[in-house]
C-alpha cells in the first residue's frame, strides 16, 4: 500500500479548504458558496441568436421538426428539454424524435423523413459535416446543440457548440446545459421564462456526462436542478433510491445512484423499454399496462411508476451482462499476457455487445490501473476496420488517452472526451499503436498505484469530531472534486476484535478503535482468514473516507476501508 500526501495537512484549521484547494479550486470560498452570479450569459455562445430564430420561423410556419435522441443519459436529457420546451410554448409544435438502436451517435439520412423540415441534434453532431450537406441539399434546415470538440464549424448547419464558442469561459457544460441555453435565448425572443423549469434535466444530464463540477456555472446548475427536482420521472427514481442516498440529492449520489438506472435502459434495455423511458422523460400522463408477478390479470399503471421498475431490473440485467463478459474478458488478458502492454487493447469480437463496451472498458481501467481499449470488427466495414471505445485512467500517468491516440496517427478518427471516446483504426495499424505507445512510455510506470491523499493522521490523533467534520462535507464532491482520503497510521487493533459479517456470505470486515468503526465491504472468507491469521495486536495502516452511520437519529463516525496493510504484529503483553 503506497500512498502520497498532497497539500499541507491540515486537518485542524480548516480541512475543507485543505481539501478543495487539492483539487485546484484557487477559491474555496467561492466554490462552497457558488450562485447565480457565476452564469454565463447565453449571447456568448456563437450562433445561438440565428438557431432561436430558427426555430421560432419553423414553429411559427407549423413546420415538421425532427429531434434526433443521442444514446446516453445527457442525450435523452438534453432532448427531453428541447422537446418539453417546444411543447411548452407551442402544444401544437409538429415535432418527432427517434431513439438510437444502440451507442450510435449523430444522425443518419435514411432514418429522417423526408418531409422534414428542421432537424434538432441535441449532445452531438458538430462533426457530421456530410450529413449536414446532404440534408442542406434537400431543402432541409439544421441546428446542432453540442459541447463536443470538433476542428471546425459546419458550413451547412447552425451549429452552438461551447467548445467552438470563444467568448464563452465554461467549456465543461455538457449537452443538457447547451440545451437549456438554446431555450433560455428562444425564452427570451418570445418575452417568455419557459426554460427555467428544466434545471433538474439539466442537473442530471451534466452530472451524467461527468462535467468537471469545480467549475462555478457548471456546478451552480448541478445544485439548483438537484434543490428543484420536479420532474415526475426523477422525483420517483430518487424515491426508489431512498436508502442508497439517506434521501440526500446530492451530485455524488445522483452519479451513483440514479444515472446508472437511466444509463443501463439506453445500454441493453428493448426499444419499446427505451420508448417507454423517454416518453416518461416528455411527460407524458398515460397508463400503461403492468402484470404482477403470479398473477394473470394486467393492470394499468402510471408510466412513471412503471418505468422506474423497469429500469430497475434492467440495471441487474446490465449487470450479470457485463460481469459475464468481463470474465471472459479477463481470462483473455491472462492468456495473452496483454498486462505486459502499457495500454490494455482487447480484441473482443462476440464476447462484449456493443452497448456495453463503454461501461466495462471503464471497469477494466479502474481494475488494471491503465487506459484501456477494446476493439471489435466494424459492423459497417468488416473486419480491415476496427471499431470500439477507450477509457482512461486518470489516477494514472496519462491524462489525456484521446489525445495519446490521435498523436500515433494511425486512427481514422478517435472522437469524444479526454478519457471516454469511440475510434476506428485499421486492423494492422492497432499492432503499430500498440508498439509506438510501448516505445513511448517504456521508462515510465504506467499504472503506478499510488493514492493521493488530503491527511495523513496517526490513529492516536484521529478524533471522530473531524470524521463527523468530512462527512457533512458530502455535497461537495463531485467529478474532479472527488471524496477526500485519510491515511490513518499506526492502528492498534486485537485480532479478536475484527469481525466478518453478513447475512447470507459474509462480505463485510469490521471493527472498531476508540469512537471510530472501520468497516471494509467485499472482504470475502479468504481475506478476512488472512487478515487474522496471526495472534496478537495488529499494527496497521489504513487508507478510507470519512463517513456516518445514521440509525435511529444517532450518527457513528465511520471510515470506509480502501485500503489495508498490516505492518507488524505485536504479541500480547502480561498483564500479571
Amino acid at each position: 500500500m503506497e500512498y502520497r500526501l498532497i497539500g499541507d495537512n491540515d486537518y485542524n484549521f480548516d480541512p475543507l479548504a485543505t481539501i478543495l484547494k487539492n483539487r485546484g479550486i484557487e477559491d474555496p470560498k467561492l466554490f462552497v458558496n457558488v450562485d447565480q452570479s457565476s452564469v454565463i450569459h447565453y449571447s456568448k455562445l456563437n450562433n445561438i441568436d440565428k438557431a432561436a430564430d430558427c426555430l421560432i420561423k419553423h414553429l411559427n410556419n407549423k413546420n415538421k421538426l425532427f429531434v434526433q435522441v443521442d444514446s446516453d443519459v445527457d442525450g435523452y436529457t438534453s432532448s427531453s428539454i428541447i422537446i418539453n420546451y417546444i411543447k411548452k410554448i407551442c402544444p401544437k409544435a409538429n415535432i418527432h424524435y427517434r431513439i438510437q438502436d444502440g451507442k450510435e451517435h449523430g444522425v443518419f439520412i435514411d432514418t429522417i423523413p423526408d418531409d422534414v423540415d428542421l432537424v434538432i441534434i441535441p449532445d452531438a453532431g458538430s462533426s457530421q459535416f456530410e450529413e449536414h450537406e446532404a440534408l442542406n441539399k434537400r431543402g432541409t434546415e439544421i441546428i446542432v446543440i453540442d459541447h463536443h470538440e470538433c476542428e471546425r464549424v459546419s458550413e451547412h448547419a447552425i451549429v452552438v457548440n461551447n467548445q467552438l464558442s470563444p467568448n464563452y469561459s465554461n467549456k465543461t457544460l455538457t449537452g443538457a446545459g447547451m440545451a437549456y441555453k438554446f431555450c433560455q435565448a428562444v425564452d427570451e425572443k418570445l418575452n417568455k421564462n419557459e426554460a427555467e423549469q428544466f434545471l433538474d434535466l439539466v442537473s442530471i444530464g451534466n452530472i451524467a456526462d461527468s462535467a468537471d463540477s469545480r467549475n462555478l456555472e457548471t456546478r451552480y446548475f448541478m445544485n439548483e436542478g438537484l434543490k428543484k427536482i420536479k420532474h415526475p420521472l426523477l422525483k420517483k427514481l430518487f424515491k426508489k433510491q431512498e436508502f442508497s442516498t439517506k434521501g440526500d440529492k446530492n451530485i455524488q449520489n445522483t452519479q451513483f445512484f440514479i444515472n446508472p438506472l437511466i444509463n443501463a435502459a439506453i445500454r441493453v434495455g428493448s426499444s419499446e423499454e427505451k420508448d417507454q423511458m423517454m416518453r416518461a422523460f416528455l411527460l407524458s400522463k398515460e397508463k400503461v399496462p403492468y402484470k404482477k408477478r403470479g398473477q394473470s390479470e394486467t393492470e394499468l399503471v402510471p408510466i412513471h411508476d412503471d418505468t422506474v421498475r423497469i429500469l430497475g431490473n434492467l440495471k441487474a440485467k446490465q449487470k450479470r451482462i457485463a460481469d459475464a463478459a468481463g470474465v471472459e474478458i479477463k481470462n483473455r488478458i491472462k492468456e495473452k499476457s496483454l498486462t505486459a502492454n502499457k495500454i490494455l487493447i482487447v480484441y473482443i469480437e462476440g464476447i462484449l455487445d456493443k452497448s456495453l463496451t463503454g461501461l466495462v472498458a471503464n471497469q477494466l481501467a479502474e481494475e488494471y490501473k491503465k487506459p484501456v481499449l477494446l476493439a471489435r470488427n466494424d459492423p459497417e466495414k468488416g473486419k480491415e476496420i476496427l471499431s470500439g471505445s477507450i477509457r482512461g485512467y486518470d489516477k494514472g500517468f496519462i491524462k489525456d488517452f484521446k489525445k495519446e491516440l490521435i498523436d500515433t496517427g494511425l486512427f481514422e478518427f478517435v472522437e469524444g472526451h479526454p478519457n471516454a471516446a469511440g475510434f476506428a483504426i485499421k486492423r494492422q495499424n492497432l499492432i503499430l499503436v500498440n508498439k509506438v505507445l510501448n516505445e513511448k512510455f517504456k521508462d515510465i510506470n504506467i499504472e503506478e498505484d499510488i493514492q493521493n491523499v488530503d491527511f495523513e493522521i496517526p490513529a492516536k490523533r484521529l478524533r471522530k469530531e473531524f470524521i463527523l467534520q468530512l462527512d457533512g462535507y458530502k455535497n461537495y464532491w463531485g467529478y474532479k472534486v472527488e471524496e477526500p482520503l485519510i491515511a490513518i497510521t499506526d492502528l492498534e487493533i486485537e485480532v479478536e476484535q475484527i469481525e466478518h459479517l453478513g447475512k447470507k456470505n459474509k462480505t463485510t470486515v469490521k471493527f472498531k478503535h476508540g469512537d471510530i468503526e472501520y468497516i471494509r465491504f467485499k472482504s470475502d472468507e479468504n481475506y478476512f482468514n488472512q487478515l487474522t491469521a496471526s495472534n496478537g495486536t495488529l499494527v496497521i495502516n489504513v487508507i478510507g473516507k470519512a463517513k456516518a452511520n445514521e440509525y435511529k437519529g444517532k450518527k457513528t463516525p465511520q471510515i470506509e476501508i480502501y485500503e489495508l496493510e498490516v505492518v507488524r504484529t505485536k504479541q500480547k503483553e502480561l498483564v500479571f
